[in-house]
């Protein structure tokens, strides 16, 4: 009965062992997740304000600022697809 009792004890400390490594690569998973997200913001915001100068620079050349325009339209696109990626990764 004794060696019954130890074996349990040993299986559920081995569980333990393995929940405890696991959850510490969840919070470094999530960590590495959220300095990702914090860098695809600023990502983001620069690109915005860059293309907002441009556009506000080139407003008197027509065919520069739709060239701009679509830019900043593809732009968002990918902007919008890396988000998704984002939030799937999460």
């Amino acid at each position: 009965m004794n060696s019954e009792i130890e074996y349990k004890v040993d299986e559920l400390t081995r569980a333990l062992r393995n929940i405890t490594v696991k959850q510490e690569q969840n919070q470094t998973a999530q960590y590495h997740l959220d300095c990702k997200e914090q860098s695809w913001e600023e990502i983001n915001r620069s690109g915005f304000r860059l293309f907002e100068r441009l556009l506000s620079c080139w407003h008197q050349d027509r065919r520069m600022g739709i060239v701009f325009e679509d830019n900043k339209q593809e732009f968002w696109q990918l902007q919008q697809r890396s988000k998704y990626a984002l939030v799937d990764e999460k």
